[in-house]
């Protein structure tokens, strides 16, 4: 189920009372100011007060160059999609493989037979003789092509659910001729060279926990981090503990760009990052594991170092959390110039639907601060009607959860979208929950949805529009 705690309080509440890129710029591309006040390696001289004005009128001076909206929006939805059935699919193949099953042959019978998937080293890689990165779970890059000789081979031990939601282990052993969703997903990305080059879901169980993929498409020139949303007990259990914590993101004041304040972040979310990743044999926290990956990638792949790829981070709902926070410490560490980001770009971008609030006034100064610079930018879609990227959760939910959310607040650029007019624009656009409440809470916070709004035709024409025209339209993000 694709849906966080507050949306199934809320709904029972209710119930009561009446979820072609862009060149990436390498440190000694962006222009900086000489003596005389002059913005220098930009092709054009332009008079300038300091470094940082010389970045930030390169960012927007750059952005015919950008991707637009269009391109990203769409290819990050399906990313996001993806996370979920392919977490899916691996913890069905994972859990039967080998095991003995029965199945119906009548009223009064039924037979035995042993689970045999075909070929499950095209998804399953800890079988492979090659030698394990200590960056990765994957022993070799996974490719959509393999996916779907995958699943074409084996139709008949999934059930895919009509509409979204949970793959399911088919007992019946129904053989089924009609091709699943997943791949005709996975053929769209055979046609952008996208090649999967980790996937975490190691410790995932039924109930959630951390899961992520590290994508690279090769035509589009970008690097994906996506995160999976909330799927049970124990991602809901994340989802409420909303009490701040203002260590993990900021241990020393060099952690702290801004003066004065003391910023936090949702401690559910930064818990799931923050903790030692199991099984990793440095005993690294889970984002210091996932940018070493990604790190190792903008080094050493030589299909992208040197390349001018971008990054981008995505997710729904809880993975758009967890999204905006991996985005943003990416970006602190780039600025503190340490070791473990390198080799990313400038530039980080999140991109991500339903995204929970994450930080308190004083992180979204901090976030605020890299805006600023031009080395941060998140685009946070939201639906209306749609309770979980809201603040101010309101009584009865309000019990349930730990932590005062009147204290947070949304960051970003927001793309506002309605099920039957144009998108609406707006800088971090923060909602209280009442004024999202309605008798479709549940609904309005699906991927499903969610496609189905990006789709409505009325907003193809703010989608033509880049991420830096996005930012330079929505208002003064200083603010």
């Amino acid at each position: 189920m694709r849906y966080t705690f507050i949306s199934i309080l809320l709904c029972a509440a209710l119930a009561a009372s009446v979820s072609h890129g862009q060149e990436v710029v390498s440190a000694s591309d962006v222009p900086v100011a000489d003596e005389n006040g002059v913005c220098q390696n930009d092709n054009t001289a332009t008079a300038a007060a300091d470094d940082e004005s010389c970045r930030s009128n390169y960012s927007l001076s750059n952005a015919a160059q950008d991707d637009t909206i269009d391109v990203v929006i769409h290819a990050l939805l399906k990313i996001s999609d993806f996370v979920y059935s392919f977490a899916n699919v691996r913890r069905i193949v994972k859990a039967n493989e080998g095991q003995t099953r029965k199945k119906s042959t009548g009223w009064f019978s039924s037979e035995k037979y042993t689970v045999a998937y075909d070929t499950p080293a095209l998804i399953l890689t800890q079988d492979g003789a090659q030698e394990r990165s200590k960056h990765r779970l994957f022993k070799y890059v996974v490719t959509p092509d393999a996916i779907k000789l995958f699943m074409e081979k084996n139709r008949k031990w999934f059930d895919e659910p009509e509409g979204g939601g949970d793959w399911k282990f088919d007992k019946t052993v129904t053989e089924k001729t009609d091709p699943f969703l997943l791949e005709a997903s996975v053929v769209e990305a055979t046609q952008v060279n996208m090649k999967i080059v980790d996937y975490d879901d190691e410790f995932s169980t039924k109930s959630g926990g951390l899961v992520y993929g590290v994508v690279v498409n090769l035509t589009r020139k970008w690097i994906t981090i996506a995160f999976r949303g909330t799927i049970g007990s124990t991602d809901i259990a994340t989802d409420r503990d909303f009490r701040l914590d203002h260590e993990s993101f900021f241990e020393s004041e060099d952690d702290i760009f801004v003066s004065g304040g003391k910023p936090g972040t949702h401690m559910g979310f930064t818990t799931y990052l923050m903790d030692e990743k199991k099984g990793d044999q440095d005993g690294r926290k889970c984002l210091d594991r996932i940018l070493s990956c990604v790190n190792e990638e903008f080094k050493s792949n030589p299909d992208v170092a040197g390349k001018g790829f971008n990054l981008y981070v995505t997710g729904h709902s809880l993975g758009g959390g967890l999204a905006n926070l991996f985005a943003f410490k990416a970006a602190q560490l780039k600025a503190k110039k340490d070791e473990s980001v390198k080799f990313l770009p400038e530039k980080i971008t999140a991109l991500t639907f339903a995204s929970p609030i994450v930080g308190n006034d004083d992180y979204n100064k901090e976030f605020q601060y890299f805006e600023k610079k031009g080395n941060l930018r998140h685009i946070r879609v939201s639906n209306e009607g749609d309770v979980i990227p809201t603040n101010d959760v309101f009584p009865p939910a309000s019990f349930a959860i730990k932590g005062n959310t009147k204290l947070y607040t949304q960051n970003g650029v927001n793309l506002l979208l309605y099920p039957d007019k144009e998108v609406e624009v707006g800088y971090r656009a923060t909602k209280p929950t009442w004024s999202q409440f309605g008798t479709s809470i549940l609904t309005n916070h699906k991927l499903t949805e969610y496609i189905k709004r990006v789709e409505l035709p009325a907003n193809k024409k703010v989608y033509q529009q880049t991420v830096e025209e996005l930012y330079s339209a929505a208002g003064d993000f200083t603010d």
